[in-house]
This record gives structure tokens, C-alpha cells and sequence, in this order.
């Protein structure tokens, strides 16, 4: 039995503000006692002790949107999901997994990947054979002809591998192509419900049909899985909402009334918001006024809008979760703090961006009874950051800050001296 136990912590529960001088005990994989200093066991029958000095304690974090396989994708011929072969980009992916860890992310939630990549390397993380974040699994994400990668400019091509995309048409093809998904391995399945947010068609395009949508969902949740679905304008939020889509990516046209039924609903949200403005600083610096074309201007005004919602999703408790298009020609890998960031940028106080990093994921994910927050009994997943990102979210995205990073009772990383 191994008894690590962290005192004189500032602890950031994951939900609430933070508590000084805290105790917290981890017995093996779980968290087995927490408690003011001044209330803590005798030590000296734990194996380490860590007195954190003040430093913060909280949980570990999760990716919501994971494109494991992406790296410096700019949606040039060919589709996504065919610049390498299979084996090179699983190990792209699993190179990415363990960066996703080494800043915190002990969870990713897949958001479409080529070749079951997401479920072979989640089942490689779960036998033991390297050592990562745990993943819930997405597939293929599942498109019309003619749509987002199944571009139109190069049809005489006849490609028939189409990497991180399924065509589908008509509800019964939906229904088996997110059946064929599952059956490889996918826990969650993704759609594109409409355009834009960077997509080929722009702003308001209408990717699916109703009985479509509801033939996904349908299928998906009869096998207790979830669709996630690319949706971009207020009524494709309002209409995924009444089909039972679990969770909305972008929803840049969401406003108030979105918001008040996605809390009604209980749909989560992963705005990745940090996308678009690298896409519009990219175009501003390329100097040829791409900016003012209209994508770069539709942009633009979802982001004006997205930044004026955000703060009032927050204040309402809206479940919103962190992830971004990482891995694209603007968004390396690696720079996962920077969407954390923008939030805190439009308004959103930092511990509620906190909760939505470290306390929303999981709960999505089914784990919210194991992880996500820091209480007694759940599992260990746990962060300790020198200083406190509820007044500082940058300190998150500096690996130098995090001292120790911890899953499900082990370190994983850690430059904490302990004594017996």
C-alpha cells in the first residue's frame, strides 16, 4: 500500500476557490483524506511527504477536442487524414498524447481521427505499453458528399481512402456509418451538422437533413455512446439541442437564448474559440487583406460574439469544456494554454475556466464520479502548480511551473522533494 501525502497546499478543488494551507493524502490510486494542516494525520506512516511550500494543488485536466494525428494541418488536398501513413501517424498521435500530459491533460476526448487511432491507442495506454492520458475515443467524423474534406475542387481524383472522414447520405447511411464507427472502437461520434467556422462552404451551410441527424443520434445513443457534432449558427446549436446531440463544438452564433437551452438541456459545449483568431492573425499577417474577405470577416464577428456570450454561459453554470483544433498550421501542439487564456481575455473568471478544464470533461466522459475534481475517494489525478492559476491562468500553460503531475497515483512527472 503506498501513502503519499501533500500538506501546506493552496487547493484548488476544481470547483471551488481556492483553500490555503490544505492536507491532502493519496493511498494508493485514490484520494483518501482531505484536511486543514492543523488537522492532519501523524506522517510517519506514509511513504513520502511533500510539504507543497504554499504551492497549489488541483486536479488534472482534459483536452475536449483531440486530433491526435494533426500536425501542421492547413486543409490542403488531400482530405485529413491521409498525410501520412496509418503507423506514422499513430505515432504522431501517441507523441502528441504524452506532450497533452506533460502540460496536465491526464483525459482527451477524441474529436474524429483516421484508422481507430484514438481507440488502438487508448487500448495501448490501458495494457500498459506506454504511458499516457486516458482517452475517450472518437473515429471518422461522418459527412455528406460533396462536404468539408470531401472536396469538390478535386473530385476527378476518385479518392477512395478518405482518412478522418465517412460519407454519408440519407439517415441510413448515417445509421451504419455511425454503427461501422462504433463497432472500431468509438465512444463518441462526430458530425458536421453545418458550416463555418473556417469550413469550405462558410457560414450557415446546412450539412444534414433532420432525419439524418436524428438517425445518428439515435443509433449512437441505443449503444450508450455520445455524438459531438461541428455546428456554427444559432439555429443548428437550437436544432442539435432538440435532436440530442451531446456535445456542440464551436457554436459561434450561440447566444442567450443558446445558452438558456443548453443549461435546460444539460448539452455540454467545447467553443475552441482560440482557432479562428490564429486563423485571422495568420491571414492578418500574410498581408493580402484575407481578413476582410468574407470568412475572415464572418470570423471576425463570431468571435465578437463568442467573446460577449462566454461571460454570461459562465455566470449561468453553462458546461462548457477546453479543447481546440491543435495540430493545425496555427495551433501547434503544445500551445493548448493559449484557448485558456482568450477565455480569461473576454471575461470568463479564471476559476470558472478551471472548472470547465479539469471538472466538465470528465463528467462528459462518464467519469465524474473518479475524477475531475479533488475529493476523498476519488482517483488521484493531480496538478501541483507553482502559484495559483485561479489569479494566474498563465502559470498553466509553463511547464516549468507544474512541479508534479500526477495519475491515478503515480507521478508521471515531478520535481517535488519529498521526505519520509
Amino acid at each position: 500500500m503506498s501513502r503519499i501525502l501533500f500538506t501546506n497546499a493552496n487547493l484548488l478543488d476544481g470547483d471551488r476557490p481556492a483553500q490555503a494551507n490544505t492536507s491532502v493524502l493519496v493511498q494508493d490510486d485514490r484520494i483518501a483524506r482531505i484536511a486543514p494542516d492543523t488537522a492532519a494525520s501523524e506522517t510517519a506512516d506514509c511513504d513520502q511527504v511533500y510539504d507543497l511550500g504554499g504551492a497549489t494543488l488541483m486536479p488534472g485536466m482534459t483536452q475536449g477536442h483531440w486530433h491526435g494525428s494533426y500536425r501542421g494541418i492547413d486543409f490542403t488536398p488531400p482530405p485529413v487524414g491521409l498525410e501520412q501513413p496509418p503507423g506514422y501517424l499513430m505515432l504522431l498521435s501517441l507523441k502528441h498524447a504524452q506532450l497533452a500530459l506533460s502540460y496536465g491533460y491526464t483525459n482527451l476526448i477524441g474529436a474524429a481521427v483516421g484508422d481507430a487511432l484514438d481507440a488502438q491507442l487508448k487500448a495501448g495506454f490501458e495494457d500498459g505499453l506506454f504511458q499516457g492520458p486516458r482517452i475517450m475515443a472518437c473515429g471518422r467524423w461522418l459527412i455528406t458528399t460533396g462536404d468539408c474534406n470531401d472536396d469538390p475542387h478535386f473530385w476527378w481524383w476518385g479518392i477512395e481512402s478518405m482518412g478522418a472522414q465517412r460519407i454519408c447520405d440519407g439517415a441510413v447511411e448515417f445509421r451504419k456509418g455511425a454503427r461501422e464507427e462504433m463497432k472500431q472502437g468509438a465512444e463518441v461520434v462526430k458530425i458536421f451538422a453545418d458550416g463555418g467556422h473556417a469550413l469550405l462552404y462558410g457560414k450557415g451551410h446546412n450539412s444534414m437533413t433532420r432525419d439524418e441527424l436524428d438517425a445518428v443520434v439515435e443509433a449512437v445513443h441505443d449503444r450508450g455512446r455520445k455524438v459531438r457534432s461541428h455546428v456554427d449558427t444559432k439555429a443548428g446549436v437550437l436544432t442539435s439541442i432538440e435532436a440530442g446531440v451531446d456535445l456542440l463544438d464551436h457554436a459561434d452564433e450561440m447566444d442567450e437564448e443558446c445558452i438558456d437551452a443548453i443549461i435546460e438541456s444539460g448539452t455540454y459545449v467545447c467553443p475552441s474559440m482560440y482557432f479562428p483568431k490564429a486563423l485571422l492573425e495568420r491571414l492578418k499577417a500574410d498581408g493580402e487583406g484575407l481578413e476582410n474577405s468574407p470568412m475572415g470577416l464572418a470570423m471576425q464577428e463570431d468571435l465578437e460574439s463568442m467573446a460577449k456570450v462566454l461571460p454570461y454561459a459562465a455566470s449561468k453554470g453553462a458546461k462548457f469544456i477546453v479543447g481546440d483544433d491543435w495540430g493545425t498550421a496555427m495551433t501547434p501542439h503544445g500551445d493548448y494554454n493559449r484557448e485558456l487564456e482568450l477565455y480569461v481575455e473576454a471575461g470568463v473568471p479564471a476559476l470558472d475556466v478551471i472548472r470547465w478544464a479539469t471538472k466538465h470533461g470528465p463528467e462528459f466522459m462518464g467519469l465524474g464520479d473518479e475524477t475531475g475534481t479533488i475529493e476523498e475517494g476519488k482517483l488521484a489525478d493531480l496538478l501541483v502548480v507553482d502559484g495559483d492559476p485561479s489569479k494566474d491562468i498563465k502559470l498553466l500553460g509553463d511547464r516549468d511551473k507544474l512541479l508534479a503531475i500526477m495519475q491515478a497515483g503515480q507521478f508521471t512527472s515531478s520535481s517535488l522533494q519529498g521526505a519520509k
